[in-house]
């Protein structure tokens, strides 16, 4: 489902990293192919404490649930 209103951050396709909109690499897996649309996020906190990190392999930021 695309979003509506501005549009403040792009998320990379093959991570799902959430990104601000200027970056033009991902940091997390080097990717160049982003997108705007997705649904749902989660935001890691503390990789050491957090259940999600261990059980997916995610990295201390933003990342989205789903992605078009």
């Amino acid at each position: 489902m695309p979003r509506r209103g501005k549009v403040t951050r792009k998320v990379c396709r093959n991570c799902k990293a959430i990104l601000d909109l200027n970056v033009k690499k991902c940091p997390y897996c080097g990717s160049t192919d982003f997108t705007e649309e997705y649904a749902g996020f989660i935001i890691i906190i503390n990789e050491e404490k957090s259940e999600i990190t261990k059980r997916k392999g995610l990295k201390q930021g933003m990342w989205a649930i789903k992605v078009f």
